[in-house]
């Protein structure tokens, strides 16, 4: 059988899930450690920001933290999506809007075929890690493909439910803490760096 050629994902993009609040605030300096050097500009472009499209402030907060670091966004940087479920949404409906959630992600996936898909667990980042790691099985993105999942800092003992539930397809997953870093000690694809936030 004959293997297709490996891509060359220089030109696919960065996809970076954020959620509003804590989580974009957490992306925020996640984002301004990756890109402060020219080295990581290059390696982590072109960037792609996935936001709710009933998220009415992480757009400009994203926008002026990387100001900051001189990374200008324009319209093509933000993809807006449905969110799989809002806060205080019955369970019943939200099979519906889940539905919708997991088709637009495994459509922008298909089309745009990010390298990378980065994120610390808004519900909005599920339908995309599904996406990304079922295109990666079905030949339609990359093997050096990643998925990358950073957990909250304020998780400490245990992990959230949307790592819980990733945490078999995920590439890997960033914890913060020595105690949650010993609880998934014999899981390969679970490390802890120290604090990085």
């Amino acid at each position: 059988m004959e293997m297709a050629p490996t891509k060359n994902l220089d030109n696919f993009p960065v996809y970076i899930v954020l959620g509003s609040g804590g989580h974009t605030a957490e992306m925020c300096t996640i984002n301004m450690a990756l890109l402060r050097t020219d080295s990581g500009k290059e390696i982590y472009n072109p960037l792609r920001y996935v936001i709710a499209n009933d998220d009415t402030t992480s757009r400009s907060r994203i926008t002026g933290v990387m100001q900051k670091v001189g990374v200008a966004l324009d319209d093509t940087s933000f993809i807006y999506v449905p969110r799989s479920r809002k806060v205080g949404q019955s369970y019943l409906s939200s099979v519906f809007t889940t539905l919708w959630a997991l088709l637009c992600s495994f459509w922008l996936v298909w089309y745009d075929q990010p390298k990378l898909l980065l994120c610390n667990g808004p519900g909005t980042c599920l339908p995309f890690c599904i996406a990304v790691f079922l295109w990666k099985k079905l030949g339609r993105l990359s093997s050096k493909t990643k998925i990358v999942y950073v957990e909250s800092w304020c998780r400490v003992r245990t992990l959230s439910l949307s790592a819980k539930l990733l945490r078999p397809i995920l590439d890997l997953l960033v914890v913060q803490w020595p105690a949650l870093a010993e609880s998934y000690k014999n899981a390969n694809n679970v490390k802890y760096f120290g604090k990085i936030m």
